[in-house]
């Protein structure tokens, strides 16, 4: 059974708590359909909205199917005139590797054509030895996989929250790193990164854990380091190639700093894909002066705006929650 909002109710996680919390600040009756869930209703008279998580309804389903699938999301913004890194789909292991003998496409990436937070991305792959070794990683189940191999990008990764027609947030995503004391040795570092009050488990809090797993190895083996090694006295080490928060990466504010073209660009794409809200990561490359879209997600972490590592909070809720709030009239 449903039940009416109490200030002592914790949703699940903390961006739906921002959401709810902001509604309440609105003054928009909400109702709790489930906490376990992060479901809520939005209500206006004989009008409502339901919201689950940041999964919103003004988003519609073909838009948020086409968002959760990489090589669609490729797709839909080439036809749209969209700039994007040069991709292919490949379902076996064996069409991997023609593809890659034949394009020859290093640096390169290797993703899972579904998935969020980073999960099966493995990025700047240098040789075929390396590419070959990943493979498992990627194709893991025995009939059915769809995988992209896509040339790797260099330049900033930026994560946009675009609401309606215009970016509310925008932050630079740093690749989970450790800096050097010049008494520590990298594995130490770890450990010290994964104790500060700001790391908690999943998205409780603004960083994430960094968990040393395969892909850390794979990093430390490029640079030809080893956990016991003693880096230099502010050196940076750099432990994954992409910056996802839930891997560790930490978040800095550019919201005044990204130029107007990046961020038309996230409006560009979020509408061509037929979303309304959504989060957009782009790469872009001061060099070059261009920037590349690489996914759009339908449920945004929010709380990576609300709570920077560095630089200044945005209150990104209040915007997603004044725009529900007119679908509500």
């Amino acid at each position: 059974m449903s039940k009416i909002i109490t200030s002592k109710i914790r949703l699940g996680s903390e961006s739906a708590q921002l959401i709810l919390e902001s509604a309440i600040e609105q003054k928009i009756e909400v109702e709790i359909i489930s906490e376990r869930f992060n479901l809520i209703k939005l209500i206006n008279k004989d009008n409502f909205l339901f919201v689950k998580g940041t999964s919103l309804s003004v988003n519609s389903q073909p838009a948020c199917a086409i968002a959760n699938n990489k090589f669609l999301t490729k797709k839909v913004l080439r036809k749209n005139k969209i700039l994007i890194p040069k991709g292919w789909l490949v379902r076996t292991k064996s069409e991997a590797i023609k593809l890659i003998t034949e394009k020859k496409m290093y640096p390169c990436v290797l993703k899972a054509a579904r998935g969020a937070h980073g999960r099966k991305v493995y990025a700047n792959i240098n040789s075929f030895e390396e590419f070959k070794e990943l493979l498992p990683h990627v194709f893991t189940h025995p009939n059915f996989n769809d995988v992209l191999v896509e040339e790797y990008i260099e330049g900033k990764d930026y994560r946009l929250l675009v609401v309606g027609d215009k970016v509310s947030a925008a932050m630079e995503r740093i690749p989970a790193h450790v800096i050097g004391d010049g008494e520590s040795s990298i594995g130490q570092l770890i450990q010290k990164f994964n104790k500060n009050p700001l790391v908690g488990k999943k998205y409780e809090k603004p960083m994430c854990k960094i968990v040393m797993n395969g892909e850390v190895a794979r990093n430390m083996k490029k640079m030809k380091r080893e956990f016991s090694d003693v880096p230099k006295k502010m050196e940076k080490i750099f432990l994954r190639q992409n910056a996802n928060i839930s891997t560790g990466g930490i978040g800095r504010d550019a919201t005044d700093e990204v130029c107007q073209f990046v961020k038309d660009l996230a409006i560009e794409a979020t509408k061509a894909i037929g979303m309304v809200i959504s989060g957009v990561d782009i790469i872009y490359n001061e060099k070059t002066k261009k920037a590349y879209v690489l996914e759009l997600n339908d449920t945004p972490g929010i709380d990576i705006h609300h709570f920077p590592v560095f630089g200044q909070a945005r209150p990104v809720a209040r915007d997603i929650v004044s725009f529900l709030k007119k679908e509500l009239v």
